[in-house]
This record gives C-alpha cells, structure tokens and sequence, in this order.
C-alpha cells in the first residue's frame, strides 16, 4: 500500500510537470516569426526554439526517471519478491555430475526379489531419513537417529559431532525442503544389495559461536541449493512388511519386538542396543556430489 501511494504521487508529479512546461517544447514547428527554414526564423539561441529545447530534454528525463522508479516499486511489490531468500549453489564442486534416474527400473529390480517393495514409500522414508539426521546433526546429538545408520557412518558422524562441541560451534538450519529424490544405483552381492538415492534439498544454513552467538560462516537469509548422495544397505533376502511399506520396522534381535526406525538404539522393551546393518535398510554412505562423484549404475552378482 505505501509503495503504491508512492507511485500515485510521482503520476501526480508528472502531470503538474507537464501542465506547467511551456506548449512550444513540445512544438517542432515553433521556429519564431516564419515558422520554417526558409522564412529565416530558424532556431533562435536567445529564445524561442532554444529555451523549448531545453525544457524538453529536462521533461524527457523526469519522465524516464518517474517511470523506472514506478517500475521498481512495482517489481518490489510483486509475488514472490518481497522478502525472498537468495538462493545459491552451496558450492560448484560437481554442479557438471548428473546422476541419471533409474527409479522405475531399479524398483522392477527389487520387486522381483521383494514383491512389497515401493519406490515411492522407499523416497518417502529416504526424505524423512534426511529431515531427522540434519536436525539431529543441529542438536549435536545423533542417538536419536542411531537406528537409521550403519555402525560405521554413526561411529565417524558422532566422532565429527564431538569435535564441534569442543569447538564451541552449533550449526543452524532452517526452512529445510527436499525438492527432488529418486534411485539412481543399485548392487548386490553374495551378502548385501545397496540402493543409491540422488536428493536435492535447500535450507537455510549458519555456523554459529555458542559462547558469544557470533555467525561463524553462513546467514539467516541465503538458502544454500545442496545435491547429495545417499547410499542405503540390508541383508540379500530381506523382505518389505506390507504392513511397513516404507520399511520402518526392525525387529529387536534380543526380545523379537518391533523397533521404530525414528526411535533411539535402544528397545523400549528389553533396553538392549540395536546394532544396525543385520535389519533392514539403514545409511551407510552420506555425501554432497562432488566433481570424482561416478555413477555406478546397476551391478548385480552372482
């Protein structure tokens, strides 16, 4: 509304402007006395034609300042550009690689072992991994999500989360959005099958000092574009529950009760640790698309 009542006075402006400049600037005929070349009037520095001349070139340049800036209000005022975030690639480090989507055919793949299988149920539960790992990975505290990691990746995430708390540094995000995610690879052998998940996400992302609350790297406002590769693992010969399409449920090898993937490493039932990686699908690689990043395609073996 004040934008638009801006532009209104800067109409209300150029009209008076024009009312008040003299109808000879706008006259090209207006030569003096002959009214042409040939009768000797010509253009008259002391007047006349000179002084229209002046006042038309001034009135020019109000008009064209008056409409940029009515163009500019304007642009501020339409959806989408008040108050949006920049949005930026994280980094150009392999913004060339492009992981092809195999979804359907690697799904045909994984059916034909696993009939209670679901590509969309599997993404799903994959955008949903990534949501609960970075939120925890903000609250320095990854036990939460214990069960959705192989040992290894666990082991070295929550050594890299220790040494941000020694640090003194606590990383922000906000406003996190999955935009694409799809199975681009696929590999099994004689004990594992491991399925490849490209995801696209935007945030927005700082470092921050806890002890004096100083923005370390990063701001509040740019949301960073990141491209990731997300590789996940179970046994050769697991099968998808039908009850559990996205397959979110373990079985706790001490007691046989069902365990949340979203629950902590514990069973709330016999409160022994559940080791991960001898269940169903957990991550065991986690990584930003880099320029050495390859794409492995489908390997099956024998």
């Amino acid at each position: 509304m004040r934008n638009k009542r801006i532009a209104c006075f800067l109409v209300a402006v150029l009209v008076v402007s024009l009312l008040t400049i003299p109808v000879g600037a706008f006259d090209g005929n207006d030569y003096g006395g002959g009214g042409g070349w040939d009768s000797g009037g010509s253009w008259d520095s002391s007047g006349g034609g000179g002084s229209s001349s002046c006042a038309g070139d001034l009135t020019l340049f109000m008009i064209l300042v008056i409409i940029a800036i009515i163009i500019t209000l304007s642009r501020k005022r339409s959806p989408g550009n008040s108050g949006a975030a920049t949005v930026r690639p994280s980094t150009n480090e392999g913004r060339h690689i492009i992981l092809p989507d195999r979804t359907a055919q690697i799904e045909g793949i994984i059916r034909s072992h696993d009939p209670g299988f679901s590509a969309g149920s599997f993404l799903t539960f994959v955008k949903r991994v990534y949501i609960d790992i970075q939120t925890a990975w903000c609250r320095r505290d990854m036990s939460p999500v214990r069960v959705l990691l192989h040992d290894n990746l666990y082991d070295a995430t929550v050594k890299q989360v220790q040494a941000k708390i020694q640090q003194g540094v606590v990383y922000h995000y906000e406003s996190m959005v999955v935009n694409t995610a799809y199975l681009t690879s696929y590999a099994r052998d004689n004990r594992f099958e491991y399925l490849t998940v490209y995801l696209n996400a935007r945030m927005i992302d700082w470092q921050e000092d806890v002890r004096t609350g100083r923005i370390l790297r990063g701001d509040r406002t740019t949301r960073w574009d990141l491209r990731y590769k997300m590789t996940f693992m179970r046994p050769v010969g697991m099968q998808t529950r039908k009850e559990t399409p996205m397959a979110t449920v373990h079985n706790c090898p001490n007691c046989g009760a069902p365990l949340e993937m979203t629950s902590s490493a514990k069973c709330r039932y016999c409160n022994s640790v559940v080791r991960t990686g001898s269940y169903n699908w957990v991550l065991s690689d986690f990584g930003t698309i880099r320029n050495d990043t390859i794409d492995e395609g489908i390997r099956i073996g024998r």
